[in-house]
């Protein structure tokens, strides 16, 4: 946790933030990042829950996003900003889809959308490009608003991914990709030739050949189009224009490791070149007829050049390793192929809405800066968890008690899930209103020597002031529910005397011999002050299994 930037100082390198991008968008100059991935809601008109373990499912799933849209004071907001602001990138492409869509559900998320873009395009570099990930639902509309902000003619691909393989759905065809929207800001943007490997079917269908050296094929050794000078001339008899083409030499990148090529091979003739491949072997002439072929073999074969049509990267499956229960969340494969298609190594890559960090991920492992942005502090601690490290700067987040109390004022929702998340094994409950006194659950990793239930409740009060009959109502909920302890999370301690008697009320349970309260009192304060509550040992939410010293939070 780190402290508040400044406004027009660039993101720091290699580091989250906790909030609406937007706001944290706003504060950072123009120019100043490489590549753009962003995965926002879909308009799906879905809620996306965060998956545990079975033994903390139920109301122990938390609500990552809601992705349903409705006209609201905020969208009128969002629309009366642009009907009015004809320098806006985006106001001719509102006004279109406002007098065509109406006042909808729809044209809340596109304004809600156009703004978040139009930060986007400043913040990219010259030669920076961006990569919208969305789905069918509302790719169409998108696709007007990016052509209004990064231009038409900075578009450069509609890239369809496959992410399921069927979809029974009666009166429709399967729904079965997500679109991805790819321009730059310029029309001279970083683009690196990236390629797929060939599938096994093409493999067995065309390098049908093997020798001591694998597999390879035969391609042809001219182009299309006739040209003069030396590739235009005849070599070995063979003249290529007769048939209106001329010779092309295969690129250094083709050849096998195992040829020794002679000094100086780059500054030879066309014709040399083509002696030299046919002293070692690699030029074939065929029994009839007279046209040579070149030997491409498959171990230097690069495979096909990335298409727009993405077959290959499947979504994560149930038992895959890198698979975090987190809703809508992307392999890391298609990331990586994003990453390193268009940026370059210590270019800066941005996620306005990383969610479980599938991109930031991706751009560490490649070399990459990054920075990622996501409105839920829940969000921010599976990333952390996921990258491995507690110490990557996250701001935002309340980085002292003054930055929790204002948190606990300003997002009650939002602290209430943070609050819950500082208790090594707690995860937030879906329901942040009529939750019947629980905030959030854990499991015990151990079954006590003296209790039946491994369950744990939480309860957050972020207020200034904590009646005591808020304290005995939770106490209350604990035995009701029988579960094995409780914890009542308040800001500031909470410590009368009043308070510790109903904390001592519940008693004790015993696991593995050693005794713990059933009941405890824990604040924000102490939690700064690192002082955790004593709790017996915990299951690791995500996978069931018990956690490790240090673990989570």
């Amino acid at each position: 946790m780190t402290g508040p930037l400044v406004f027009g100082q660039p993101p720091a390198d290699n580091s989250l933030f906790y909030g609406d991008c937007l706001d944290w968008m706003r504060r950072w100059p123009d120019n100043c990042v490489n590549l753009i991935y962003l995965d926002p809601p879909f308009n799906s008109k879905q809620d996306y829950n965060m998956l545990y373990s079975a033994q903390v499912a139920g109301d122990a799933q938390y609500r990552a996003f809601a992705d349903t849209w409705v006209w609201d004071d905020a969208a009128a907001d969002r629309l009366d900003g642009y009907m009015g602001a004809i320098a806006r990138p985006a106001h001719n492409a509102i006004a279109g889809l406002n007098r065509m869509l109406g006042q909808s559900g729809m044209l809340a998320y596109l304004t809600y959308m156009a703004e978040r873009l139009e930060e986007c395009w400043r913040l990219l570099a010259p030669t920076g490009g961006i990569y919208l990930h969305c789905d069918p639902t509302a790719s169409h509309y998108l696709k007007a608003v990016m052509d209004g902000i990064f231009g038409a003619g900075n578009f450069r691909s509609e890239i369809i991914w496959k992410r399921t393989y069927a979809h029974g759905r009666a009166l429709r065809w399967g729904p079965v990709h997500d679109v991805l929207l790819f321009y730059s800001k310029t029309d001279k943007w970083t683009w690196n030739r990236t390629y797929q490997a060939y599938d096994p079917f093409y493999v067995e269908k065309n390098y049908r050949h093997k020798d001591k050296h694998g597999r390879y094929r035969h391609v042809t050794l001219d182009g299309p189009g006739t040209r003069g000078g030396p590739s235009g001339l005849p070599w070995r008899g063979v003249d290529p224009t007769v048939a209106g083409r001329h010779w092309e030499v295969p690129p250094d990148r083709a050849l096998p490791p195992w040829i020794n090529l002679p000094d100086g091979y780059p500054h030879m003739t066309v014709q040399e070149r083509l002696d030299v491949l046919d002293e070692q072997g690699l030029i074939y002439w065929p029994p009839k007829g007279t046209k040579p072929s070149y030997r491409r073999y498959l171990s230097v074969a690069p495979g096909n050049q990335i298409q727009d049509v993405v077959t290959d990267i499947s979504a994560i499956g149930a038992r895959a390793a890198e698979r975090l229960g987190y809703p809508t969340q992307k392999p890391r494969a298609l990331l990586e192929r994003i990453i390193e298609a268009s940026s370059n190594k210590g270019d800066l890559v941005l996620d306005p809405f990383c969610g479980c960090g599938t991109a930031v991920d991706a751009a560490q492992r490649l070399g990459r800066r990054w920075i990622g942005v996501d409105i839920s502090s829940f969000a921010v601690d599976v990333m952390l968890e996921r990258l491995g490290d507690r110490t990557i700067p996250v701001y935002g987040i309340p980085y002292d008690l003054h930055s929790a109390r204002r948190m606990a004022a300003d997002d009650p929702f939002g602290f209430e899930t943070w609050a819950v998340n500082r208790l090594r094994g707690f995860v937030p409950n879906t329901k942040q209103v009529a939750d019947g006194g629980i905030d959030g659950r854990a499991h015990l990793a151990v079954q006590p020597d003296d209790w039946k239930s491994r369950l744990a409740l939480a309860q957050v009060k972020g207020g200034k002031h904590h009646p005591i009959d808020g304290l005995r109502a939770f106490s209350s909920v604990v035995d009701r529910r029988k579960a094995a302890l409780g914890c009542y999370i308040t800001v500031e301690p909470f410590n009368t005397a009043s308070a510790r008697k109903v904390a001592t009320s519940p008693s004790t349970i015993h696991v593995g011999g050693y005794p713990y309260q059933r009941f405890h009192r824990w604040s924000i304060a102490d939690y700064f002050d690192e002082r955790p509550p004593p709790l017996p040992p915990m299951n690791n939410p995500y996978t069931g299994k018990p956690m490790a010293q240090g673990e989570l939070f």
